[in-house]
């Protein structure tokens, strides 16, 4: 082997820290052709600098231009062209191209032995990994052996022999080829290139480099030399390694060249433009289409709402709310299904939205008021407070002010049994106060407190505090409930018996009126803000009519009780007080157009409010019956029997009616025994004046009835003795009158009238009983009671001229039911058949009878 390029001359010694046993042969035997042994130098030869070539100027300049261009070249590298030229072309000279080398003295060779890598380092290929095949040519004449070909390489050469092997000579095309060849290499591999040349190493290595570079190495195979010898990674750009025409052309056909340089490119673009049109496209359907298509569909449903498509609403708003999810949409078609009475939608409405919107206060506070004020289930309005709100914090005033409100109106529902609800509002309106302190509107509800629970103590400070302050804020509604709780005080107080509470009251009319004027003003503020005037408020104008009524002011009265009525049909909310107050209202306008005779509009007002009772007690607003509504059928009752006077037994039904809601007074117990008389029912009608007569004192009408009824239901012995005391009765009132004047007073020919009837009714009832016993002390009786009786029928028959029937009028009866039913008794006749009795009975128990006076007023063909 010829080591004359290991950087010696004449076999220059090889550094100690070499090995090379792994060549594949001993005692020179040959080295494959693949061997590079370039890397083998020390870093100390320069075999480019003795190689001796003679570089141009302006070729070292351009060399040293670009090996400048790096942060990785030396700092000479960063001289001006001119000089870096000049240095290469020295640093060639000077190593001895062209030129005897010189023999190194034995310290440096020494030193450059020992300097050089004992083994490659980790990372780096090794020798027969580089796949270099043989040296250059120079090289290989040099040590005189032609390793194309060979198997084996030659037995390595001395050290002096390596020490004195000549260095290439480069001729001025040579220099030329190398600097096109570095000028061709990327930047990186230039500076590597230089820094080899120009460095300590072995001259070997420089020698195969310079070689490299003369013969037009590709980068790839300058690369791996450079980086095995400067035991550093030389990366190298793509594209850094150039193709011939052929292979370039084959390399445009083949599918890698084809799917990368053209069809990817295409696709790539096509995949950005789509994926930017998918962009655009998501964003204006998140963004645009969603919103505008849900909006669009929430409208649609919203106004289905109002024309009765609840089903097709529901639709809309399910559809709307697939594309985009909108808070103020459930409240809004909420509290449309609301105001439409569908309160199951309604429902359902406020459930998705606490179910989507967790927590939400507002949706909870109005869920609660709908439960509250318009379905009236107070216990889930309690319910959804304390879930919603107050479980997560129990300090929100908003949330204890409503729930307060909705105990409140439970107690009030029914204080019979929800009492103790009382005591839960004002625990909730106390813990208010506690927090924030007192307030108009926290005063406010603790006056409706203490109204509910009937103190009057209390009542009537905070009255006072409200109604002396105008400008304080109070609602219509509580006004309109304290004047009526007021009346209602005044109402009960006992003729005869003070009470210091009572007495202290004072200003309802003012409470009441104060009460019109703030709904009036609250009215007209809503209509400019919202150009629709909500109804008036109906509760002040019916505590109106009510006290007009209690102070005998018909006119005021009347006109309080039609707005009040009008008012309580346009209302949106029904409470069970409300409906209480509507079908009383109902019956006080009734009464008042029975005051003024209007027989018709009268029994329209009591048939609404009939129904309007009805209605309440079907849908569980009212849950039990009661009494003043009772008054309603009892009035309707009094319709059918005293003025129109034709079916009695609608006029019962109206009055079982009454009984059945808890209304059954002795007065119409005994128009239901009449009317039973009139229909031939006596046992029923000797019921209902029994019963009477245990509730009232004896009067001479209830006598008259009980003694006719039993007359003719054959018990002779019970009508005597109702007969005796009835005649009783009127002869007392007879000695209380000085003189009967019959003709200018109708109260004294009503007694004698009387007076007559019961004395032929005893007379005929004693002849029945001695027709039965057969005892004569019974007819002579009857006789004597029936003489009385004809002597009073003289006194009533007689016209203003004193003149008995019959004498100046033919047209007349000149006798009397008395008279005939004694000569029946004195001289009867065969088949005469029995004594008459006067069977008519009075309409009504009381005296006088505020009904009988109206059907007295009543013309009979005005009348219904």
């Amino acid at each position: 082997i010829d080591l004359s390029g290991l950087g010696a001359e004449d076999g220059g010694i090889v550094p100690e820290d070499i090995d090379l046993s792994g060549l594949g042969a001993e005692d020179g035997g040959t080295v494959p052709e693949d061997i590079d042994l370039s890397g083998l130098m020390p870093p100390e030869e320069t075999a480019l600098a003795s190689a001796g070539v003679d570089a141009s100027e302006e070729e070292a300049s351009s060399l040293a231009a670009e090996t400048a261009l790096t942060d990785d070249a030396p700092e000479d590298a960063a001289a001006s062209p001119e000089a870096a030229a000049d240095d290469l072309a020295a640093l060639l000279n000077a190593g001895g191209i062209g030129a005897e080398p010189e023999t190194p003295e034995p310290d440096a060779a020494q030193e450059a032995a020992e300097a050089a890598p004992s083994d490659a380092p980790e990372g780096l290929p090794s020798i027969d990994d580089l796949g270099i095949t043989g040296f250059d040519d120079a090289a290989a004449g040099a040590a005189g052996a032609d390793l194309d070909g060979a198997d084996t390489l030659p037995a390595a050469p001395s050290a002096e022999e390596a020490e004195s092997a000549p260095p290439p000579e480069l001729s001025e095309e040579d220099l030329k080829e190398l600097l096109n060849t570095l000028d061709s290499y990327p930047l990186a591999l230039r500076i590597a290139c230089e820094e080899i040349i120009s460095g300590d190493f072995p001259q070997r290595v420089k020698s195969k480099l310079i070689t490299l570079l003369v013969n037009g190495g590709s980068p790839v195979e300058a690369a791996e030399l450079a980086s095995y010898v400067s035991k550093k990674t030389i990366p190298l750009p793509k594209g850094a390694v150039k193709k011939t025409a052929e292979e370039l052309e084959a390399e445009k056909k083949s599918f890698k060249y084809i799917f990368f340089n053209k069809f990817l490119p295409i696709f790539t673009l096509a995949l950005i433009l789509g994926a930017l049109a998918a962009s655009v496209s998501y964003l204006a359907y998140q963004f645009i289409y969603k919103p505008v298509r849900a909006e669009t569909l929430y409208k649609q449903g919203y106004e289905a709402i109002g024309k009765g498509q609840y089903e097709r609403a529901n639709q809309c708003f399910a559809d709307a709310l697939k594309l985009r999810r909108v808070k103020d949409w459930f409240y809004k078609y909420a509290e449309a299904f609301r105001d439409e009475k569908q309160y199951v939608h309604a429902e359902r409405k406020y459930d998705e939205l606490l179910r989507v919107y967790p927590k939400d206060k507002k949706g909870a506070l109005d869920y609660a008021d709908m439960e509250s004020r318009y379905i009236h289930n107070y216990e889930k309005a309690d319910r959804v407070i304390r879930a919603n709100i107050l479980d997560y914090n129990a300090d929100d005033i908003d949330a204890l002010i409503a729930l307060g409100d909705i105990n409140l109106e439970w107690g009030d529902s029914d204080p019979e049994e929800y009492y103790d609800r009382y005591e839960q509002a004002r625990l909730s309106y106390v813990r208010v106060i506690t927090i924030s302190g007192q307030s108009p509107p926290l005063m406010e509800r603790m006056l409706k407190y203490f109204i509910r629970t009937d103190n009057l103590r209390e009542v009537i400070p905070i009255q006072k505090s409200f109604m002396d302050a105008p400008k304080v804020s109070i609602s219509p509604s509580t006004l309109a409930e304290l004047g009526g709780y007021l009346l209602d005080k005044r109402l009960s107080q006992t003729e005869g018996i003070s009470d210091a509470e009572i007495d202290k009251i004072e200003g309802i009319k003012d409470v009441l009126i104060r009460a019109t004027e703030l709904d009036e003003k609250q009215r007209i503020a809503i209509h400019k803000k919202t150009k629709r005037a909500p109804p008036p408020l109906p509760e002040p104008h019916y505590q109106l009519g009510r006290y007009y009524n209690f102070y005998n002011s018909p006119l005021d009265e009347r006109q309080a009780l039609e707005t009040a009525a009008a008012a309580f049909d346009a209302a949106l909310i029904e409470t069970p007080k409300r409906t209480r107050y509507r079908i009383d209202n109902q019956r006080l306008l009734a009464n008042s157009m029975i005051r003024q005779l209007e027989w018709i509009d009268a029994e329209e007002a009591l048939a609404k409010g009939v129904g309007i009772y009805e209605n309440a007690l079907e849908r569980s607003l009212i849950k039990r019956r009661y009494a003043d509504a009772g008054k309603l059928y009892e009035a309707l009752g009094n319709i059918e029997y005293f003025i129109k006077n034709r079916d009695m037994n609608n006029a019962i039904r109206f009055y079982r009616a009454a009984e059945r809601n808890e209304w059954s007074p002795p007065e119409m117990r005994y128009k239901t025994g009449a009317a039973y008389y009139q229909l031939g029912d006596y046992p029923a009608a000797l019921e209902r004046f029994f019963d009477v007569s245990m509730s009232i004192p004896y009067n001479r009408r209830l006598l008259h009835a009980l003694g006719n009824v039993s007359y003719l239901r054959n018990d002779f012995f019970a009508a005597q003795g109702y007969y005796n005391r009835l005649i009783g009765i009127l002869e007392n009132d007879r000695r209380r009158i000085p003189a009967l004047t019959p003709d200018e007073r109708i109260d004294h020919a009503d007694l004698l009238r009387r007076m007559m009837e019961a004395f032929n009714n005893m007379g005929v009832t004693l002849n029945a009983l001695a027709a039965r016993t057969g005892n004569p002390v019974f007819r002579a009786e009857a006789l004597a009671s029936l003489s009385e009786a004809a002597r009073y029928w003289e006194n009533t028959s007689r016209n203003e001229n004193f003149v008995r029937p019959g004498l100046e009028d033919p047209g007349l009866p000149g006798k009397g039911l008395p008279y005939l039913n004694m000569r029946q008794i004195l001289y009867p006749l065969p088949g005469g058949g029995n004594l008459l009795l006067y069977n008519n009975i009075d309409k009504d128990v009381l005296e006088p009878s505020e009904w009988e006076e109206l059907a007295s007023k009543t013309p009979k063909t005005g009348g219904m």
